[in-house]
């Protein structure tokens, strides 16, 4: 074989050898570092709220292409045929080495930016966060409270992360939504007037929000009215735009009452305790006054009815057999 095809064979080898020191998908890049997922809670904010942001940092580097070198050394040696000039023997030796970083990037600042009327109440900067594998994620958790006054809409943050690398940082915007608009009770039934006898009061609650709430409990109060449920309509959580329906049961405690029941509803807004301006069902109480004092269910009313009657119509059927009878 002559010389150069010796050596485009020792070429081509190498050049193998160099692919296969090079993992199948690796990133030919340097580390970086993103934001993988933001979780607002509660994902919106009422006026006074307090709430957290937290962010998950991830390193999205999952291999890297580590720098290949290689060194051939080719040797000639035994002599070749008299009166020839070729060589008689030839050996190349190749020599490959890789040198893989782990890829790995150090946090010295996490920090959230914000500005009134929005503010950072838990510790606005985290400085050496550590070490950040490839493909690893690290969260960090902040404290959000706004103003009482704050306005409806959205409200910019920039979240900055810095690294020991000059050249490896980050500037996220996050945005954080706030609005005022509350949970909204009307009256779906009510009688006229209160007495002494079960009336039933029937509201319909809805969530106009545009996130849902939990906790969610309705509250009666009137001193001169006892209720069922007696302390509140535990209703538990409410979804973005859904309605829900409760009913009360109110008794006058004694027929010459002056006030009139109302209710009001509490929730939860991440862990923020809210609650409705109370709803007042107004009676009339004149005709409450006109009712006696020892009336019952209306149920006991129409019970006894239907006992009259039924005596009514024994007597009658009684009165006939009877008449009947003396005919004969």
């Amino acid at each position: 074989m002559k010389l150069s095809t010796k050596l485009a064979c020792v070429i081509a080898m190498l050049a193998i050898v160099l692919i296969a020191a090079v993992p199948a998908g690796a990133d030919t890049g340097k580390p970086s570092v993103t934001v993988g997922d933001v979780t607002v809670s509660p994902s919106v904010f009422m006026p006074g709220d307090t709430g957290t942001i937290t962010i998950k940092i991830t390193n999205p580097i999952n291999t890297l292409a580590g720098e290949t070198t290689s060194d051939s050394n080719t040797y000639n040696y035994g002599t070749g045929t008299s009166g020839q000039v070729s060589i008689g023997h030839t050996q190349t030796t190749t020599t490959t080495s890789t040198n893989t970083p782990d890829g790995a990037v150090y946090l010295k600042e996490v920090s959230l930016v914000a500005d009134a009327p929005i503010h950072v109440t838990s510790a606005q900067q985290f400085l050496d966060g550590g070490r950040l594998g490839m493909g690893n994620s690290m969260p960090f958790t902040f404290t959000i409270q706004v103003d009482n006054n704050i306005p409806d809409g959205m409200y910019p943050m920039t979240l900055k992360i810095r690294t020991d690398d000059s050249g490896i940082y980050l500037n996220y915007p996050i945005s954080l939504q706030v609005s005022g608009i509350s949970l909204k009770a009307v009256i779906n039934d009510a009688p006229a007037s209160f007495s002494t006898a079960k009336k039933s009061v029937v509201l319909d609650i809805t969530n106009l929000r545009p996130n849902g709430v939990t906790g969610v409990s309705v509250v009666p109060s009137g001193d001169d009215f006892t209720f069922k449920p007696q302390q509140e309509y535990v209703v538990g959580s409410i979804g973005a735009g859904e309605l829900y329906t409760v009913q009360f049961d109110v008794t006058a405690k004694n027929a010459s009452f002056k006030g009139n029941p109302s209710f009001k509803v509490v929730y939860m807004n991440g862990q923020n305790w809210h609650e409705t301006s109370p709803i007042t069902i107004y009676s009339d109480h004149s005709a409450a006054a006109a009712a006696p004092a020892n009336a019952g269910d209306n149920s006991l009313l129409y019970l006894g009815l239907v006992v009259v009657v039924a005596i009514l119509a024994l007597a009658g059927i009684f009165m006939y057999m009877r008449g009947k009878r003396a005919k004969r």
